[in-house]
Order: C-alpha cells, then sequence, then structure tokens
C-alpha cells in the first residue's frame, strides 16, 4: 500500500553549514470507519457517513451525521510536529467563517490513518475528545482540475427564464475523487439556508466531466453517474449540467484557490 505519509528531503544552507528538513504531506483521500467522541467515561458516535481529502495544503470532509443532518468542513493545514497538524477553518456547517483551529494528532495505521482531536469541544462541566479512523482510498492518477475551487456565480435556464443564485460553495478534484460543500438559500430572499454537499469519483476527458456519486444527501445526485460539459482554463472553469428530466439547465463557475 502507497505510504500515507510523504517525506521529501530538501538542503537547508546555513552559515554553518547544511541540513536537512522534513516535509511531511498528509495529501490523500479518506472514508471514514469508525469515529468516538468521548469525556471521562462516556462515548458517542455523531458522524454516519463521511469522507475526507487532505490536498498538500488543504483539507475538506462531509457527511451525514446519525441524525442525518449535514456536517462539512474545509480550510488549510499546517505541519506542527511530525505527527500533529492545525487545521485552519475557511468554512464549515458548525462556524460559518468564522476562525477556528484544530490540533490534530496523525497516527498511520495499517490501511489509513487515525485522526484525534484532544479538545475537540468544551462545555462549562467537561471537555470532550474526537477519535476517528480512516480508510485511505486508493488514488487513480491526477487531472487538469486537480486543487480547490471557489464557486463565483451560478444561473439556471429553463426555457426563456434565467436565474441566478448566490450560494457559498467549495469544490476539491483530488487524485480521481472529488468532494463539494454548499450553504444556499431556499427561499426567494435568502433569510433560510440549507447545507450540502457530494462525494465521489470523476475522471476527465477533454471538454467533459464524468462524476460517480458515491454520496450526497441531494436524493437526485446520490449514487448517481453525472456527465459534465466543461470549458476551463489555469484560473477558472464552467460546469453546465442539463438535468434531461426536468429540463433545466445549470451554470456554475469556479475560480481556483491559489496555493501560495
Amino acid at each position: 500500500m502507497k505510504k500515507i505519509l510523504i517525506v521529501v528531503a530538501l538542503l537547508s544552507c546555513a552559515i554553518l553549514g547544511c541540513k536537512k528538513v522534513k516535509i511531511i504531506s498528509y495529501a490523500g483521500v479518506f472514508k471514514l470507519n469508525k469515529q468516538i467522541i468521548s469525556s471521562g467515561a462516556w462515548d458517542t458516535t455523531w458522524m454516519k457517513e463521511q469522507a475526507k481529502i487532505y490536498t498538500d495544503r488543504y483539507y475538506m470532509y462531509s457527511g451525514l451525521s446519525s441524525d442525518t443532518d449535514v456536517r462539512f468542513g474545509f480550510g488549510t493545514y499546517e505541519l506542527e510536529s511530525n505527527k500533529t497538524i492545525a487545521e485552519h477553518n475557511i468554512f464549515s456547517s458548525k462556524v460559518l467563517d468564522s476562525a477556528q483551529i484544530f490540533v490534530v494528532q496523525m497516527n498511520q495505521t495499517a490501511n489509513g490513518l487515525t485522526a484525534v482531536v484532544p479538545e475537540w469541544a468544551r462545555s462549562e462541566s467537561a471537555s470532550y475528545k474526537l477519535t476517528e479512523d480512516y480508510i485511505q482510498v486508493p488514488s487513480s492518477g491526477t487531472s487538469a482540475l486537480d486543487g480547490v475551487w471557489e464557486l463565483d456565480k451560478l444561473y439556471r435556464v429553463k426555457g426563456k427564464d434565467t436565474t441566478s443564485q448566490h450560494e457559498t460553495q467549495f469544490k476539491i478534484f483530488w487524485q480521481g475523487h472529488f468532494m463539494f460543500i454548499r450553504r444556499y438559500p431556499v427561499d426567494p430572499v435568502g433569510t433560510q439556508y440549507n447545507n450540502g454537499f457530494g462525494y465521489g469519483n470523476f475522471t476527465l476527458k477533454k471538454d467533459t466531466l464524468y462524476e460517480m456519486v458515491e454520496m450526497s444527501n441531494h436524493k437526485f445526485l446520490a449514487n448517481k453517474n453525472i456527465t459534465i460539459s466543461i470549458d476551463r482554463n489555469a484560473n477558472e472553469y464552467t460546469e453546465v449540467f442539463n438535468d434531461p428530466e426536468t429540463h433545466l439547465q445549470t451554470t456554475q463557475i469556479y475560480k481556483k484557490i491559489s496555493t501560495n
């Protein structure tokens, strides 16, 4: 099995000479096997299903909790030590875009990794630890879409009617897998919102994107194969999806998030 930790040796030269510096990346795609939230002698399971992607700088997770609520998070991560990372929230279902940092202990296992957040949550009377066991999903190569994207514009066309919609959405393509998370309005004036997500495999062939959706809270996507026409350049790409049942055409324009 391909090792989870990719260690690259760099030479760092100073006045007194050169030494090797290890840079560790947890880049990969993982599916949740088991989760435990514990406090003292008490423990429980929260997530029913979940997937998580680490790129070389960003992370994203999404899934359904035991009460079928959508849970997701997206942000950057950095190495604290050779087995500890700090995850910096950019957007999540819990705190939206508020600043939040989780220190995560990363432990390699035979078929994936175990992630432990000792200070996952705290109340007046107790603190809670989160432990998640993940199985690593095999990669299937790279593509021109690999990276992190943010939705810039969305509009729908049905017959002669065109409507636009503002929503927050992020999408990752990585090693043959994709994931998107979204928060979108469900009323015309944008006072009520729902959360959504999707995860699965993809292939890219010229100007056509084929997505095989494994998990999603959207019934029209879950366990479906989706064919999407795209137009792309280095920093932007456009998805056009035509629904044969509703005759609704949806166009989404994404901007690439810089890795600098």
